[in-house]
C-alpha cells in the first residue's frame, strides 16, 4: 500500500490518514480482509480448543494492529460516533453489577469489545476509498462461497422446507447474503474493469438465489429493502448499465425459479399472511414476554444477553428475542436503548451527506439490517458492527476530502508568511475558502487564522 500523509478536522476532531508502507501496518490491514471474508463463514470452520476461525484471525489482526500502532507511533483520533459505540459497550458492562444472569452478561461484554476492536481496526488500518473496496469485497467472497455452498444442497432442499449450511442458521445466512446485494450493486457501478463487474452481478444472482434456499422469511424482506439500491442509484447508470442489470434480473428470476423447490416457495408464500395473523414463529409469544419483562425493569434493563433467562419462566422455552431493538430494550433498559438508537442516528446522518452513490449504498444497507433485525437478534452480531465500521470510516473519509480540496495542505506549510499573504486579495480568498468549509460542515483546519 503506498505511503499516504493526509490531515484534516471534522467536527472539531483532527483526522490523519496513517502512514502505510510499514511491514506490521501491511500484515494488519491482510488479516482484517481475512477476517472480513470469514465473518459471513462464521461456523465453515471451528478450530477444537479455539473457535471458529474468524474468531483467530480477529485477534491475530488485533495483535498485529496493536504493534504496527507502537510502530507508527500514534492513533487516529476517533470520531464522535466512535465514542457513542464505546459508551454503549461501557453501559453493557455496567449493567452486569445488576443482571439476572452475570454468566451471559460476560458473555455479551466479551462479544461487544471484541466487535468494538473490530470497529477500531477498520477505523485505523482502512483509512482510504480503495481500503474499503478491498473489505467490501472480501465480504463478497466470504457470502459468495456461503450461496454456493447453500445452493449445493439443493437435494437435499427438496425434502424439507429449509436449507442451510456451514452449520448455520437459515436466516443468519439469509440476512448475510441480503446485506451483500447492495455491495455488490455498488461495486458494479463503481468498478471500471468489466471482468469485475460480472463477478459482481454474478454474485447478485448466486445471493438471490441462495437467499430464497434458506425458507428465510425475515431475509426475504431484507433482501427487498437491500433492492431499494436500485431505484435510488438508476439514474446515474448508463444506458448499457441498465441494459445489463435487467439480464441480471431475468436470469436472477429464472435460475431461482428453477432452483428454489417448491416447498420453499410456499413458504416464502405465507410471509404476508405470517405478519398481519400468525405469530410469525411464535415471535409475537416471545415479544408480549419480553415487554413483560421491560415493564417490570424499565430504565436499567435486566443486563447483556439475559434475555432468554427473563422470559423463560413466561414462555417455558429460553428463546433470544428476534427482535434486536426488542432485545436492547429490555436487556439494557430505556438507558440502553437510546444510546444505540443514538448511534444509529449518527449514523444514518452521516450517510445523508454523502455523495448520490455512497448515500444510497449505506442507507440501503441500514435499512436492509434494520428489516432483518427485526425479525432477529442481530445487535450482537460481527456483520453488524462490520456495516457501522464500515459506514463511520467511509463518511468521515469523503468530509476529510472535502477539506482537502477548499484547503490544499500545500498552502499551509510555508514557515512564514510573505507579503502576499498580507495582501487584501489573499485575505479576500481566504474569507470565500472560510465561507465554504462552513457550508461543508467542516472546520478551519489548524494553523488558518481568521482574515
Amino acid at each position: 500500500m503506498p505511503r499516504t500523509n493526509g490531515v484534516g478536522r471534522v467536527g472539531g476532531v483532527r483526522l490523519s490518514a496513517p502512514k502505510t508502507g510499514q511491514l506490521l501496518t501491511t500484515t494488519a490491514f491482510a488479516l482484517l480482509v481475512l477476517f472480513v471474508f470469514a465473518v459471513p463463514l462464521e461456523n465453515a470452520l471451528v478450530l477444537p480448543g479455539i473457535g471458529t476461525f474468524g474468531r483467530l484471525v480477529g485477534l491475530a489482526a488485533f495483535a498485529v494492529g496493536i504493534f504496527a500502532v507502537i510502530e507508527k507511533g500514534h492513533l487516529r483520533s476517533p470520531l464522535p460516533v466512535h465514542l457513542v459505540m464505546l459508551a454503549f459497550v461501557i453501559w453493557v458492562s455496567l449493567t452486569y453489577f445488576w443482571s439476572v444472569s452475570p454468566d451471559d452478561t460476560v458473555e455479551q461484554i466479551l462479544s461487544y469489545t471484541q466487535f468494538l476492536a473490530m470497529v477500531w481496526l477498520i477505523w485505523e488500518f482502512a483509512p482510504l476509498p480503495r481500503h474499503r473496496v478491498n473489505l467490501m469485497q472480501a465480504y463478497l467472497a466470504g457470502t459468495g462461497i456461503s450461496a454456493i455452498g447453500a445452493l449445493l444442497h439443493v437435494g437435499a432442499a427438496a425434502e424439507v422446507t429449509r436449507n442451510s449450511t456451514f452449520n448455520m442458521n437459515p436466516n443468519d445466512i439469509g440476512l448475510r447474503l441480503a446485506l451483500s446485494v447492495p455491495m455488490a450493486l455498488y461495486l458494479a457501478a463503481s468498478e471500471k474493469q468489466d471482468f469485475r463487474v460480472w463477478l459482481y452481478r454474478l454474485h447478485m444472482v448466486l445471493a438471490v438465489c441462495a437467499l430464497l434456499m434458506t425458507g428465510s422469511r425475515g431475509a426475504l424482506i431484507a433482501l427487498v429493502g437491500s433492492l431499494f439500491m436500485i431505484p435510488l442509484t438508476f439514474r446515474k447508470w448508463t444506458f448499457r448499465q441498465k441494459a445489463l442489470m435487467a439480464v441480471v434480473v431475468v436470469a436472477a428470476v429464472m435460475t431461482a425459479i428453477a432452483m428454489v423447490p417448491a416447498s420453499t416457495w410456499q413458504r416464502m408464500g405465507t410471509t404476508g399472511t405470517e405478519i398481519s395473523q400468525g405469530t410469525m414463529d411464535a415471535r409475537t409469544v416471545i415479544w408480549r414476554a419480553g415487554i413483560d419483562v421491560f415493564l417490570e425493569h424499565p430504565f436499567f434493563g435486566i443486563g447483556g444477553g439475559a434475555f432468554p433467562v427473563a422470559i423463560e419462566r413466561n414462555v417455558v422455552i429460553a428463546w433470544v428475542a428476534h427482535n434486536s431493538f426488542l432485545s436492547i430494550l429490555v436487556e439494557l433498559g430505556i438507558v440502553g436503548f437510546g444510546i444505540f438508537v443514538g448511534l444509529l442516528l449518527m449514523l444514518i446522518y452521516a450517510a445523508i451527506r454523502l455523495p448520490v452513490l455512497g448515500r444510497s449504498l449505506w442507507l440501503v444497507m441500514l435499512l436492509t439490517w434494520a428489516l432483518g433485525a427485526s425479525g432477529m437478534t442481530w445487535e450482537n452480531t460481527k456483520p453488524t458492527w462490520l456495516l457501522f465500521g464500515l459506514l463511520a470510516a467511509d463518511t468521515a473519509a469523503v468530509q476529510v476530502a472535502a477539506a482537502r480540496k477548499y484547503f490544499p495542505a500545500r498552502a499551509f506549510r510555508s514557515a512564514a508568511p510573505t507579503r502576499a499573504a498580507n495582501s487584501p486579495a489573499h485575505s479576500r480568498m481566504l474569507r470565500e475558502l472560510h465561507v465554504k468549509m462552513r457550508k461543508a460542515g467542516l472546520e478551519k483546519p489548524t494553523g488558518l487564522g481568521r482574515p
